[in-house]
């Protein structure tokens, strides 16, 4: 068994059914779901030889901020459903290992609280699109002061009703707010993007993008940076999958930082995606089973064996360091 599939395991045990069933859904009959790490496999690494790598290291830059590998976690949901510390465990993790979270947005009315838990965390915040701007810029403000990092806009959801899954318990850190309000969800607007990035006063993300037309508009609207998202597969089947959409929307993103999900399982795949242009990978998952399978110290482990299998490949391929990564290394393979 691979590392991920070993914590998978773990954690399966470890749930509830039916939160082990909300992690693992995906929409329609799950094609779209299981095709995600399969096209990473896709890819077929083309290693140089005899490049003197005698160290590697997997330091990189995201969105201004140093951080120790080019991975840093996803929210699928609240983390309390996972582990009882909640996102306490995953910003713990990503301060010990040097990388950087994101956190969900139910999160965001507890940032400050969490913040004065974890101080020198990297941590952006998750939001969906807030139809009440006034509460949406008190929302930000505080985000701000707090020292978020950046603001990811997710804009690819439409909830579905009827979901039954059982209580969420708060973390004993977190704080008792009210919603920002409703959320457009797929009825926001370029509009809306273009208010938040010039409201923000930090970098925004959009997650959820797919078209490189839609890469083009984000950045002329203001964001800082798109992240190539399906959302895990769970909101529309059929889509098409992140590594297959990947290289379009570098293309299109006049030089943005681009980062990409999906079904990135192991060093390999991660070195494929910074081959195709990507800035960073998120892993969302992956950082859910290792909550349920061992708490803050497992997402750290999880970390770990990431930046050290991406170290392996690096040095196997010939790049020293990220920037030596180069588009010659990999080879696409028919499906």
């Amino acid at each position: 068994m691979t590392y991920v599939s070993d914590i998978r395991e773990q954690a399966r045990q470890a749930m509830d059914p039916a939160i082990w069933n909300y992690l693992e859904r995906g929409a329609g009959e799950g094609h779209t779901r299981s095709a995600a790490s399969a096209a990473w496999q896709r890819i077929a690494l083309r290693p140089r030889i005899l490049r003197g790598v005698a160290s590697v290291h997997t330091r990189t830059h995201a969105l201004g901020r140093a951080i120790s590998m080019p991975v840093l976690t996803a929210p699928t949901g609240r983390a309390t459903r996972f582990c009882p510390e909640g996102e306490l465990a995953v910003a713990q993790a990503v301060r010990a290992t040097g990388s950087a979270a994101i956190l969900p947005s139910s999160m965001a009315p507890s940032f400050a609280a969490l913040r004065a838990r974890e101080p020198d965390a990297i941590l952006w915040q998750q939001l969906y699109p807030i139809a009440d701007r006034a509460r949406a810029r008190d929302l930000l403000a505080g985000l701000r002061q707090a020292g978020c990092s950046a603001v990811v806009l997710t804009v690819d959801l439409l909830p579905e009703g009827g979901a039954t899954l059982p209580p969420l318990a708060p973390a004993e850190w977190e704080v008792a707010a009210a919603p920002a309000g409703p959320s457009m969800f797929v009825a926001a607007t370029l509009d809306d993007l273009a208010w938040l990035c010039a409201e923000a006063g930090m970098p925004v993300a959009v997650k959820g993008v797919l078209h490189p037309g839609d890469a083009a508009e984000c950045i002329a609207a203001g964001a800082s940076a798109l992240i190539v998202s399906n959302h895990g597969g769970n909101q529309i089947d059929t889509v098409l999958s992140t590594a297959d959409a990947l290289s379009d929307i570098v293309a299109a993103a006049a030089g943005r930082e681009v980062y990409v999900d999906g079904g990135i399982r192991d060093g390999a795949s991660v070195f494929k995606a910074l081959a195709l242009g990507a800035r960073g990978v998120l892993v969302g998952r992956p950082t859910a089973y290792a909550l349920a399978s061992g708490g803050s110290h497992a997402v750290r482990d999880l970390l770990r064996f990431f930046a050290g299998d991406l170290e392996r490949t690096m040095a196997l391929c010939g790049a020293a360091d990220i920037t030596a990564i180069d588009p010659v290394m990999i080879v696409p393979r028919a499906s």
